[in-house]
């Protein structure tokens, strides 16, 4: 199986989270991911100003595990697998732990809080579009799966201190605590903040459901020297959101996947390569060879027939070398990424990217993309399109190896700067003027916006998915992103 989920990660980069999840019963699972970008015209970003290397640096892609995923419901029984493997990771730290059961017991710690984040957002994403009618209660008992879980993971703490372990394991255990203060102080923030926008009546039934956990979230914060956004704070809160932002990338740590990148088809572009040094030889031997036996040794003729054959000798070699490099990379992938977790060996990944006119686009794709408008294809241009894909093997075994809890496989994770599309754009605000009639005129502001479209194709043996998203955007920054069905 797999899915796709887009978001604006910064001003000026997209976001793209591609789930792929491995079946059981399987030894290894093959998948392909095709995106087609369509690029006005207008923006002047084609092979010649936008050049691989250029995209590969604008790309940036991390592979990580799916979060296992639990109900906030099931998280908060004492019974289930997480806080299982949690009080028994705490347990272990005896007084004299030996270094796996260190280690054994950070990964627990991580993989609790990485799991009750990804189960209050799924939480809070569904509690928004709930029926004004159901909201109130399942808001409660969100309310009160949080407050179990908060106070089970605060009761190993006892456990903790019982048996005497060294500060620095503690230190574990206080990090953990308080990335579930922050993130829950997040997720319910952004769900009041689009409650109170978007149903403002129902946010005001909500709010005094939701405010008494927020208060003792605060309240505890406090108390333990945990850090807070202040209202006015003479460094804008920089020191919280690098500190925020450390402690997220801290207890996500043990999902991301390292990885190995390099060349792939180094053999076969070598081949190429010396094919072509071998024509422009064979070329300049023949032309030294007739002049040579019509001309003699030692001649003029001879002499500048030699000069020219190795003239155009190194032309040829580079026209062969370009002509086969090109045909090479619109077939074969570029790079290999290898994913290995220490002796484990998880799967690879290859990726390639290349400028493809639209008349040589994916027909499905074309048709998704619906250019039709007169406006667009009535003044004779066409949309430039970057193609680029990927190619991704998974070992079934491999990745349920890797942890105690049901994994499903992994995302990759593509973030996608979009700077050197905005270098030709005109100024994002245009004065425009507003007829309010009897002569009364009035002077306004209008957005000039571009449009950007990406066409993914997503395959899973037999199956595929085609989705398109439509990225609006003006030369400061990324206005929205939105997926068209």
């Amino acid at each position: 199986m797999i899915g796709i989920t887009s978001k604006i990660h910064d001003r000026k980069t997209l976001e793209f989270k591609i789930g792929y999840q491995v079946p059981e019963g399987t030894d290894y699972s093959d998948f392909e991911m095709a995106t087609w970008i369509f690029i006005p015209e207008a923006l002047d970003v084609n092979r010649h100003t936008y050049p691989r290397e250029k995209f590969y640096h604008d790309m940036l892609s991390y592979m990580r595990l799916i979060t296992p995923v639990y109900t906030l419901e099931k998280l908060a029984l004492s019974s289930e697998l997480p806080y299982q493997l949690l009080e028994k990771a705490c347990q272990s730290i005896a007084s004299q732990p030996t270094e796996q059961d260190k280690e054994e017991y950070e990964k627990e710690i991580k993989s609790y809080a990485s799991i009750f984040k990804s189960s209050l957002r799924d939480t809070c994403k569904q509690l928004v579009v709930e029926a004004a009618e159901e909201l109130p209660g399942h808001t409660q008992r969100m309310v009160e799966h949080i407050h179990h879980i908060l106070d089970n993971y605060r009761s190993l703490q006892t456990t903790l201190q019982s048996k005497g372990p060294d500060a620095s394991l503690l230190v574990y255990f206080t990090y953990g605590d308080e990335f579930l203060v922050n993130v829950t102080e997040q997720h319910l923030f952004k769900m009041l903040t689009r409650l109170k926008k978007e149903r403002p009546t129902v946010y005001e039934e909500i709010l005094p459901i939701v405010s008494p956990l927020l208060d003792d979230n605060k309240r505890y914060s406090l108390k333990h020297g945990y850090m807070l956004p202040q209202q006015d704070c003479a460094d804008d809160n920089a020191q919280f959101v690098y500190h925020a932002g450390q402690l997220k990338k801290y207890i996500e740590s043990h999902l991301y996947l390292p990885t190995h990148k390099r060349r792939n088809a180094v053999f076969l572009e070598q081949l190429v390569f010396s094919l072509a040094a071998g024509l422009s030889m064979v070329f300049a031997t023949v032309i030294s060879f007739a002049f040579q036996q019509t001309y003699g040794n030692f001649t003029l003729p001879f002499f500048m027939a030699l000069v020219i054959s190795y003239m155009f000798k190194d032309r040829i070699k580079e026209l062969v070398r370009n002509y086969f490099a090109n045909r090479l990379n619109s077939k074969i992938f570029e790079y290999r990424i290898d994913i290995n977790v220490d002796d484990l060996k998880v799967g690879w990944c290859k990726e390639g990217v290349d400028h493809i006119t639209f008349a040589k686009t994916n027909p499905k794709a074309r048709k998704i993309r619906n250019r039709h408008s007169p406006l667009v294809i009535g003044r004779g241009t066409e949309e430039q399109v970057i193609f680029y894909r990927k190619k991704i093997h998974l070992n079934r075994e491999s990745v349920s190896m890797m942890s105690a809890y049901p994994l499903q496989g992994i995302n990759d994770i593509i973030r996608y700067n979009l700077s050197d599309y905005m270098h030709k754009m005109d100024n994002p605000q245009v004065p425009l003027c507003v007829n309010n009639g009897n002569g009364r005129l009035d002077m306004v502001q209008g957005s000039k916006v571009y449009y950007l479209n990406f066409v993914f194709r997503l395959r899973d043996g037999h199956n595929s998915l085609y989705r398109r998203y439509r990225v609006c955007l003006t030369s400061v920054g990324i206005h929205n992103i939105t997926e068209i069905e």
